[in-house]
């Protein structure tokens, strides 16, 4: 998948419309994409925040691939990668604030 469109597939993700939940859960929908659902009370929240944060985080790792040289192989994929996941993570969270 592009290195474009695994960034834009996870903010996509993250602003359709938040299901009711009590907690803030994550489930892979497609390879290259986490949904991730919350509620404005668990983004309003400092520990819903926080905690929709690490969700975040660790979906983008899963989406954007190895974050470490010995895991991905090469200093372009790995350069590749973490672009990827500053894009995936930097507009989720924009995502969440203006949605908030």
């Amino acid at each position: 998948m592009n290195n474009f469109i695994k960034p834009f597939a996870l903010v996509m993700a993250l602003t359709i419309p938040a299901i009711a939940s009590a907690d803030i859960t994550a489930k892979n929908v497609t390879v290259g994409e986490v949904r991730i659902t919350y509620t404005t009370a668990d983004a309003a929240s400092s520990y819903g925040r926080k905690e929709l944060e690490s969700q975040i985080r660790r979906a983008a790792k899963k989406v954007c691939g190895a974050q470490n040289f010995q895991r991905a192989r090469s200093v372009k994929q790995l350069m590749e990668n973490r672009s990827c996941y500053d894009k995936a993570v930097a507009e989720s969270m924009k995502s969440i604030s203006t949605n908030a």
